[in-house]
């Protein structure tokens, strides 16, 4: 299996208009884009609420005799006021939709199918500002080389 959380990190990555938006901190200096797989690290908590990205897998199906794997992701998209999360949201879902057959991190992702509108919800633990949206991934589960 690949790792094709990763791969669509690296693919966000690649993103300008993405991270442009996410790599300043509060003093508005440069720094690496806030784009994270499966959770913030916890030295980026004391400065949150920024803007940020995090990629989670969420289910989807599972079949043995494919090829071709189809996850559903959540993105969530943290912003320092809901308005901001929703600015953060917004390229990141047009990003998703754009994806067509590129290699990241060894991952062939194939194209993305954005699954939902996007939810406006604070975090349920912090209470940050943040929107969410799903997405199915079709990547290869073979590493390209």
């Amino acid at each position: 299996m690949t790792d094709f959380l990763t791969a669509v990190r690296l693919y966000l990555l690649a993103q300008q208009t993405i991270t442009d938006l996410c790599s300043t901190d509060k003093a508005g200096n440069a720094c690496q884009p806030r784009i994270y797989v499966m959770a913030l690290p916890a030295d980026l908590i004391p400065d949150m609420p920024l803007k940020a990205v995090v990629i989670v897998a969420s289910g989807g199906t599972l079949s043995t005799r494919r090829v071709t794997g189809q996850p559903l992701i959540d993105v969530v998209c943290y912003g320092e006021t809901d308005f901001e999360a929703a600015e953060m949201e917004r390229p990141v879902a047009q990003a998703l939709k754009d994806l067509n057959r590129e290699v990241f991190g060894g991952v062939l992702l194939h194209n993305a199918t954005v699954a939902s509108g996007p939810l406006q919800a604070r975090d349920p633990e912090t209470f940050w500002p943040a929107v969410r949206r799903q997405a199915i991934i079709r990547h290869d589960e073979r590493e390209v080389s």
